[in-house]
């Protein structure tokens, strides 16, 4: 069914031989015609673009989309799951009348029922429809047949950085509370270890948003939101420990919209992230959201932006606030055999490119670069040669991943320390010791209230940081203005300029683009400027 057919077929390729209502039925000369029309077809659903510009058309729905068509790149890439029952995504055709996609929603889950498919969430959006079911390979394959389905796709897999190191820090007065009219910064993440005594007197509300439980606490292993909250807070950690002070200039808010346990998800990320953006701005008028947040199973495809993206430069648009998210980082096993080698390049390869929401066009995405050269062995052991670091300082992070994004838009925009990597020839592996970021550690009541990690997950928040600062000066403009002084104290660090456009020549010109986006922000100058 074809909503507006605006052109002229060639009479010799092919013609309209009926239009009822919505329908319109077309006949073709031959069989080379039709693919043509058909692979047209195929482009403006996966990408939104015709590849004639002068054919003019939007879908409703296509009945010679083909099961391979429909398997998205995770689950094409992995296989289907070696379990009797497992989670799957699905995206349905996102229908442009409301009512429409009401009744396809409510027909498709009457569909699952009758095949006996779990239906665990579901997410109705103008332009993103979703359900989360658990099936079997069966089933799964009744989906990748189903008219009504865009996408098949495996569901979110997170990545939450590196092992954590411990740094040893014991005693530090309790900080200030912030006044009362200081700048607000809401963290999304998996919760907040709302007991932490550099955090407490900072947090104005925590809260859950992820099902059953909806606990606000950051219950996990690692204690990601709660590392990512205490860089939030203060911008640079480490600073505050080498002082021995901690003087909080923002209000803390947290909200958990995801879990760190590993398990199955039965709730769609993007609807946590709503009702908590929702929530923060209607209640403390929050206009900067910080979203640690990376889809291993959604590596950014170079065609249009869906997923938590989408949801995120929706709510932009209406609410006139900012997000920062992280590039996503590359998993240790997802490094080369010998990074040190092939450091840069891997960087810049398609298996690197940026994870769900990282190429939302109205937020800011941050990458990584490192700030640290020097392992906690090569401090102690200053002649010996075991520990090599793979990236130098002001170069990017081994592990950052690279844009760009829809339209060839720049991303990530920033970068900021995300930490480092050795690499260890004698061993043929690496090793972070003391090349990481430091911050507020979830398991501060075992006496050691800081540890370290890495992954451009760390390195959002400070920009963060200076995102919420700046919207407080400038409260009565739109967040344009913050985004736009950002972007006027950013330079490429001189490391990475002789890294990657040492020749000066225009593919270093663009490797920079894609890793560092418009570089590092000057932390001083801005807010001083």
């Amino acid at each position: 069914k074809i909503v507006t057919f605006a052109t002229r077929l060639n009479t010799s390729q092919g013609r309209i031989n009926s239009q009822e209502e919505r329908t319109v039925l077309l006949a073709f000369a031959t069989r080379a015609a039709l693919a043509t029309f058909e692979s047209r077809l195929v482009s403006l659903a996966e990408t939104g673009s015709a590849t004639k510009k002068e054919l003019l058309f939007a879908l409703e729905d296509f009945n010679r989309w083909e099961p391979e068509n429909r398997m998205g790149a995770a689950l094409a890439a992995q296989g289907i799951p070696e379990r009797d029952a497992f989670f799957i995504d699905v995206e349905l055709w996102p229908l442009e009348n409301p009512q429409q996609r009401a009744q396809l929603l409510n027909a498709f889950r009457g569909w699952t029922e009758a095949e006996d498919m779990a239906v665990a969430d579901t997410l109705l959006q103008p332009s993103l429809v979703l359900a989360r079911l658990r099936v079997s390979a069966q089933q799964l394959d009744m989906l990748l047949n189903h008219r009504d389905v865009r996408t098949v796709d495996l569901p979110p897999r997170t990545t939450l950085g590196w092992d954590v190191v411990l740094a040893d820090v014991n005693q530090f007065p309790v900080p200030p509370a912030p006044p009362e009219n200081a700048p607000r910064l809401a963290v999304l993440d998996s919760g907040i270890a709302q007991g932490h005594p550099m955090l407490a007197p900072a947090i104005g509300d925590a809260q859950g948003f992820t099902a059953p439980a909806r606990s606000a606490a950051d219950d996990s292993t690692h204690g990601h939101g709660t590392f990512v909250a205490g860089i939030a807070l203060y911008g640079d950690v480490a600073a505050s420990v080498r002082a021995g002070v901690f003087i909080p200039q923002l209000q803390l808010f947290s909200g958990r919209v995801f879990n760190e346990d590993g398990g199955d998800e039965t709730q769609f990320v993007e609807k946590a992230v709503e009702e908590a953006v929702r929530y923060f701005h209607a209640n403390y008028q929050c206009r900067v959201f910080n979203l640690s947040y990376g889809d291993l199973n959604k590596v950014y495809d170079g065609k249009h932006v869906r997923g938590l993206a989408y949801t995120v430069d929706r709510l932009t648009r209406e609410l006139d606030v900012l997000f920062i998210v992280s590039t996503g980082n590359l998993t240790q096993s997802q490094l080369p055999a010998n990074p040190l080698a092939e450091y840069p390049g891997y960087l810049l390869q398609s298996p690197a490119r940026l994870l769900d929401p990282a190429p939302a066009l109205n937020a800011i995405t941050v990458g990584g670069i490192a700030l640290q050269d020097q392992t906690h062995d090569a401090v102690r052991n200053p002649h010996a040669i075991e520990d090599v670091p793979i990236a130098r300082v002001g170069q990017p992070s081994p592990f950052t991943r690279a844009g760009l994004s829809v339209g060839q838009a720049i991303k990530p925009d920033f970068v900021d320390d995300a930490g480092n990597l050795a690499f260890i020839p004698l061993r043929n592996t690496v090793r972070h010791q003391g090349l990481g970021v430091v911050s507020t550690n979830v398991g501060f009541a075992s006496g050691r209230p800081f540890k370290q990690d890495h992954g451009t997950s760390f390195a959002a928040p400070r920009v963060a940081h200076l995102a919420a600062c700046l919207t407080h000066r400038f409260s009565a403009q739109s967040i344009n203005l913050a985004r736009a002084i950002l972007a006027c104290h950013a330079q490429w660090p001189q490391p990475s300029i002789q890294l990657l456009n040492a020749d000066g020549q225009a593919p270093g010109r663009e490797a920079l683009i894609r890793l560092l986006g418009y570089g590092r922000i000057a932390e001083g100058a801005v807010l001083e400027s």
